[in-house]
């Protein structure tokens, strides 16, 4: 049952490594190799995860950091397709500075925080880094600045972003919209292929007078 429950989960988020570093120790049998990792998980829907995992190989230090991320996952308040209000926050030497943007704008950020705004499914936001190029710290500091957010009493004052949410809502139903007729469509391709592949197998190939 334990396993089951682990595919579900690993099935309802997406990865992403933010960077992968080697770390020497030097001990008293000289240099001792490990790997550091940062992995941002999400389901792209408004919940996200970071954290930092260390092994003796790349690999180990992924699975590690997986892990640790999927149980650090938060929901965030998200308003549509972008973040209800602008927020400024500062963790350790990084600063980072999140605001709104129109549909269409896309994520205006550096590399870090590109990944941790994608993971959380936000689509359109401007990210200033204010402080520290680290990259680790500014994921980090990404981080807790959506867990900074408020949306309920944002809602109660803005009209406009109670439309972003109906905007998001209609993209969203559209979308399924074209996948179902997408998918329809290649069920009707592959029945017309056995079809024909049918006829070729049994040698009725001989067209109609």
């Amino acid at each position: 049952m334990d396993r089951r429950n682990d595919r579900q989960e690993q099935k309802n988020y997406e990865k992403r490594a933010v960077t992968i570093r080697r770390v020497a120790k030097v001990t008293a049998g000289g240099k001792r190799l490990r790997f550091s990792a940062m992995v941002v998980v999400g389901d792209k829907n408004g919940s996200v995860g970071i954290a930092l995992g260390r092994g003796v190989d790349t690999r180990s230090a992924m699975d590690k950091a997986e892990k640790r991320a999927v149980k650090n996952m938060r929901k965030i308040e998200v308003i549509g397709d972008t973040i209800p209000h602008e927020i400024r926050t500062k963790f350790g030497a990084a600063q980072v500075l999140l605001r709104p943007a129109k549909p269409g704008t896309g994520i205006i950020a550096g590399s870090a925080s590109r990944i941790v705004l994608e993971m959380a499914g936000i689509n359109n936001v401007y990210c200033k880094q204010l402080g520290s190029n680290d990259i680790i710290a500014n994921t980090y500091c990404t981080f807790e600045a959506l867990m900074g957010l408020k949306k309920d009493r944002v809602l109660k004052k803005m009209k406009i972003m109670q439309e972003r949410i109906g905007l998001k809502e209609k993209m969203d139903a559209e979308r399924k919209v074209k996948e179902a007729k997408i998918r329809k469509n290649k069920k009707a391709d592959n029945k017309q292929v056995n079809m024909r592949g049918r006829r070729y197998a049994t040698g009725n190939t001989s067209k109609k007078k």
